[in-house]
């Protein structure tokens, strides 16, 4: 009787044992099924390490940016156009994390914990323009840096290039210290110079009854706390719309101290600093404004794009959208459908009122015709910023330009920053004007 007994105890030890293992065997799964599947050595995707099974991917007017024909993985056959949709797109082996190779691995491969990967895998289309794309690149040429447009009335990216980049196709995109894996769109982080002003503004237009009457003084700078914080101009007294048109770093530090760094803090985060945003699910790189530990003469030069303040390129688009949106805006996104069906759109974000969308849109507005120049701007109606990054005693500064067209007809909000390459008057505003021209 005694052995029964302990027979039977035995097996029940054997038995929750057993149980245990299962639950934790399928625990493992549920949490690295996707890396599991995703091994190189999986023979069902993979051939000598590259990805080869796996869905269409078209861009907004249909073309074929990548696709497995006879059991190859291929992409086009334009060189230019297969480096300007590389970081959207992705690579074969992986390291381009905001790629639909990697970012949509189970849908382009069309995986699922029922069937495993034994179909033939999702088509994907983007809201890309492929075509809109290639101009971007070649407008950046060997420059370093992203180009970012967007419909900011439906939503949709139509380009997303960032450079330096390489060819999927090959490989041939040099060592990964050059970057040029990183989607320096969504991944990218600069210091923002000028156009943060805009910022600024926002939040002088948000938390000060007076701000747009009140004025301050501009002699070549100001003085802080016994500090000199420069300016490139001589402007006098100026009000916020003036000192916005010309870009005066001694107005705008003065406004930023005027509105306080727990209310400017407020306004930056309002519109994404601070936070992870993201675009189809992919996470960007955050913006970071903190000025807490920060003295007077440090928190004015941060009101005007300097100290410690980094900007995600994917962030100000969104703002610049927010602007023309008239206070909303309608979350940007690239990947249009999955396997024929509509992806799961972010929810719009209420960024500012009207009446102070509608206050910035004037100002940014002027900024263009009475500063920059519309005859810049050939057949486009410009609200925008520049920016003149300084990133280092030895370093040329970063250069910038931000905006919206306003113009029922192109609606695009649009960013773009190039790496060590000057004024933002000079080549982010020549490369924004190229391509906003040719877009559709």
């Amino acid at each position: 009787m005694k052995q029964i007994l302990a027979s039977n105890w035995l097996l029940k030890v054997v038995l929750v044992l057993f149980c245990v293992g299962i639950l934790l065997l399928y625990g493992q799964l549920a949490v690295q099924e996707e890396k599991w599947v995703a091994y190189p050595t999986n023979r069902h995707l993979y051939t000598d390490g590259h990805l080869q099974k796996g869905g269409q991917i078209t861009d907004r007017n249909g073309i074929i940016l990548c696709q497995t024909v006879s059991g190859v993985r291929s992409y086009h056959e334009d060189q230019d156009l297969r480096k300007a949709t590389a970081h959207a797109v992705g690579d074969l082996d992986g390291f381009v994390a905001t790629g639909i190779h990697s970012a949509f691995f189970k849908e382009i491969t069309g995986y699922d914990p029922i069937n495993g990967v034994y179909g033939e895998g999702n088509d994907i289309e983007l809201t890309l323009d492929a075509n809109l794309s290639v101009t971007a690149y070649q407008a950046l040429g060997d420059r370093a840096g992203a180009v970012g447009v967007y419909n900011y009335k439906t939503g949709e990216i139509l380009c997303m290039a960032s450079t330096p980049t390489f060819d999927p196709a090959t490989q041939s995109g040099g060592s990964q210290e050059k970057g040029v894996y990183v989607n320096r769109l969504l991944s990218g982080s600069y210091a923002p110079g000028s156009v943060f002003k805009v910022v600024t503004a926002f939040s002088a237009l948000e938390h000060l009854q007076d701000a747009l009457s009140l004025t301050f003084s501009c002699n070549r700078g100001v003085t802080i706390e016994k500090e000199w914080l420069s300016c490139l101009g001589n402007h006098g007294s100026l009000g916020l719309e003036e000192a916005l048109v010309h870009s005066c770093n001694a107005a705008f530090s003065q406004f930023a101290l005027e509105v306080g760094r727990k209310n400017l803090t407020q306004t930056a985060e309002k519109i994404g600093f601070n936070q992870t945003l993201s675009v189809n699910g992919i996470d960007c790189t955050p913006s970071v404004y903190q000025v807490e530990t920060a003295n007077e003469i440090d928190f004015g030069w941060s009101g005007i794009g300097q100290y410690t303040d980094t900007v995600n390129p994917f962030q100000f688009l969104a703002f610049m959208g927010g602007i023309a949106g008239e206070g909303t805006c309608v979350w940007p996104y690239f990947v249009k459908s999955v396997g024929g069906s509509p992806t799961t759109r972010q929810d719009n974000v209420e960024m500012m009122s009207k009446e102070t969308a509608q206050t910035l849109t004037k100002m940014m507005r002027k900024a263009v015709t009475d500063y920059y120049g519309d005859d810049r701007f050939e057949g486009l109606t410009l609200c925008a910023k520049t920016g003149t990054a300084e990133v280092g005693d030895q370093s040329t500064p970063h250069s910038w330009f931000v905006g919206f067209n306003k113009d029922p007809a192109k609606p695009y909000a649009f960013v773009v920053v190039v790496e060590n390459a000057g004024s933002g008057l000079g080549v982010a505003s020549s490369i924004a004007a190229k391509v906003l021209q040719a877009a559709p």
